[in-house]
């Protein structure tokens, strides 16, 4: 018997949505707001969960990111059950991960629709094979507003880097700036010895030199850099061909004679319509430098980075 959590501050709906529900042979499992949904989704790992928008404590949009953000629960289907109605409510919604959004002046066919299609794509996308359910977990009160205080920190930090790179389009002064600039951006958030934009069209790799570095250390992190762009791209980059631009303000670069590159990470820079116009790249004389904290990092810059870069580019080439 699937079992489905509802949530909602009305005692009212709660009752004629478990009963429609109960009747469609549904196990339900009530809850008066957020914090209550969140705490009885993972102590009872259910097959779906239908959600109020607005209740007390924590709101059902914040109970559904919650949720999707959670490794535990984030295939667990979502649909939102509100009152609201205007376009952007109905966006905001589809912004939280939720799978569906349905409003109350629902007829209960509609619903037990929503609930039933809903466990069966998400039965479908595991391709037959069993969910992968987690132990049931006892959250406490403040366990739940904890993880809403450690997810709204984060969405904030994303957005922060985030912004931190797209105004490099309204303050940087031409190409070569907008790219020393999102190598600076990269450099407060990731401690990396060498860092590099390697540009596939222009064949030019803009390096930047932040700690002390051997010169093998440079060979090896040029020579990674084009293979990246070659695999990533699917088209040939030598290393004797690339025109490279390096910036080392402090003369680092050969101030240390021994190290080897130790780490290397890099990701493709996706321009307008989605094509690979070059690679992100950077490396550590340390090994196993970059951790899940880096690399979630590189990720909220790469998009960004990648259309600042390319409009700068398409900016210079139509300028000249």
């Amino acid at each position: 018997m699937p079992t489905v959590v509802i949530a909602d501050d009305s005692p009212t709906l709660r009752r004629i949505v478990s009963s429609v529900l109960t009747r469609e042979g549904f196990e339900v499992v009530q809850a008066e707001d957020g914090v209550e949904a969140v705490q009885a989704v993972f102590r009872t790992m259910p097959d779906a969960v239908v959600l109020d928008v607005q209740m007390p404590r924590v709101s059902g949009y914040v109970a559904a990111r919650l949720l999707k953000d959670d490794w535990q629960t984030a295939d667990i289907p979502i649909v939102l059950l509100t009152s609201l109605d205007a376009a952007s409510d109905r966006y905001w919604g589809a912004q939280t991960g939720a799978d569906r959004y349905l409003t109350k002046d629902f007829q209960a066919p509609e619903l037990v629709a929503a609930v039933r299609e809903m466990i069966a794509a998400a039965d479908e996308a595991r391709n037959g094979a069993p969910a992968l359910c987690a132990d049931p977990v006892e959250l406490t009160a403040d366990d739940v507003l904890s993880r809403v205080c450690d997810l709204l920190d984060r969405k904030l930090f994303e957005t922060s880097v985030a912004a931190d790179v797209t105004a490099l389009a309204a303050t940087a002064h031409g190409f070569e700036h907008t790219v020393a600039g999102v190598l600076d951006v990269l450099r407060r958030f990731v401690d990396y010895d060498l860092a590099t934009v390697l540009l596939l069209d222009e064949q030019t790799s803009y390096v930047a030199v932040a700690n002390e570095t051997s010169q093998v250390h440079y060979t090896e992190f040029i020579t990674a850099a084009a293979d990246a762009t070659s695999a990533a791209s699917g088209q040939e980059v030598a290393v004797g061909a690339l025109d490279v631009r390096l910036a080392d303000p402090e003369s680092m670069l050969g101030e240390d004679d021994e190290a080897r590159m130790a780490t290397f990470l890099s990701m493709p820079l996706r321009g307008h319509g989605g094509r690979v116009i070059g690679v992100l790249a950077l490396s550590s004389g340390t090994k196993n430098a970059f951790g899940e904290t880096a690399l979630a990092t590189l990720r909220l810059i790469d998009g960004p980075a990648a259309i600042v870069i390319d409009n700068a580019r398409l900016a210079g080439v139509h300028a000249s």
